[in-house]
């Protein structure tokens, strides 16, 4: 999918990418099995990250972030941690031909650019995603932007500074680019969100929006999805009971399948906000209208007042918008109670010229 196809295909629908993220735990195995999950729960793409631990983690730095410390061993070093999960380049040929053949779209997040030129040049991914961690990383972002490539850019932990200069960066290459508001939070709590950020990016860059959701459940996309996002990424996992640093902020696969079907039948609701008379209401139409009848007897001649008429329900007729265009003229003949009212029972003129 190149650019233009992606900013078509949000116009009316949503573009959803199943992060599966390290949640393979370093196994291709279950890499391919969260491939067949984020197909069949109805993701566009499934996502994944690809680095080379020495080029990223220092080996001497000890202390993982919070939310690590909490679902992995205390005693490993992020070093250790991250290097259990990486994969190898050869991993990801064999994730790449396997989404292929299922009709996914693969995705990963290179956290360098030895990574990023391998997923760029080697396996001809659509687009690339840029980390939170990225965002003054700008060097690094030039260096994507000029790939030729799309980047979706996530935002969390990021002042409104950070990502307008890093958006600045990449821009001078590319105006290929979509944001994600993002809160680097697992589990985000709800009242840290922000969500009304979403429209305020889109004014300040122009850019489509979307929302990568750390948040348990739906209540926070669907919110976001009303206020203009039109990508989304979330976190699933095989299980809940695999150790790990991010299988605890990630859904189930019945719950991705729940989140995806949920925030699809919204965006349909949603519509393109242009209010006429849609088909499903048009054979209703007539039925709810109420329409001009005659409240009681008329004589001929009779110069007609308001209290002569009545508005009811009744198959077709007359509007009562055009009241006034009757009242003061003069019945054509004698007209009985209940009788519908027809422009052809007045007189041209009250005089009855």
């Amino acid at each position: 999918m190149n650019y233009n196809e992606f900013i078509k295909k949000s116009e009316t629908d949503l573009f959803i990418i199943g992060e599966a993220g390290v949640n393979h735990n370093g196994d291709l195995n279950m890499a391919r099995k969260l491939v067949d999950v984020a197909k069949d729960c109805g993701c566009d793409a499934v996502k994944f990250q690809t680095w080379k631990t020495e080029k990223v983690y220092c080996r001497e730095r000890s202390v993982k972030p919070e939310y690590q410390q909490a679902v992995t061993c205390r005693e490993e070093s992020e070093y250790d941690t991250i290097k259990k999960l990486e994969l190898p380049f050869d991993a990801f040929r064999e994730l790449k031909a396997y989404c292929d053949d299922q009709g996914i779209v693969f995705l990963s997040t290179p956290d360098e650019q030895e990574s990023a030129d391998f997923l760029v040049h080697e396996l001809h991914v659509p687009m690339m995603k840029t980390a939170s961690q990225d965002v003054t990383n700008l060097p690094f972002l030039r260096h994507l932007a000029r790939k030729g490539i799309p980047l979706i850019f996530s935002t969390g932990a990021s002042t409104l500074d950070e990502v307008l200069e890093g958006v600045a960066a990449v821009t001078e290459e590319t105006r290929e680019l979509i944001l994600l508001h993002c809160l680097s939070s697992y589990p985000a709590p709800l009242e840290d969100l922000n969500l009304n950020v979403i429209p305020e990016l889109g004014r300040l860059t122009g850019l489509p929006i979307g929302f990568s959701d750390h948040t348990v459940g739906v209540e926070a996309a669907c919110a976001a999805l009303a206020l203009g996002a039109r990508i989304f990424e979330k976190h699933f996992t095989l299980s809940h009971d695999q150790d790990g640093p991010d299988h605890q902020a990630s859904l189930t696969p019945q719950d991705l399948e729940c989140y995806v079907k949920t925030l699809r039948n919204l965006r349909k609701a949603l519509g393109d906000g242009h209010k006429r008379v849609m088909p499903s209401e048009e054979s209703n139409r007539g039925a709810f209208r109420r329409y001009i009848v005659f409240g009681r007897d008329v004589v001929e001649g009779q110069v007609l007042a308001p209290d002569d008429f009545l508005f009811k329900k009744v198959s077709e007729g007359i509007a009562p918008k055009h009241l006034d265009e009757i009242v003061g003229r003069v019945a054509a003949r004698d007209i009985a109670e209940g009788e519908l009212f027809d422009w052809s029972q007045l007189l041209s003129s009250p005089d009855g010229a």
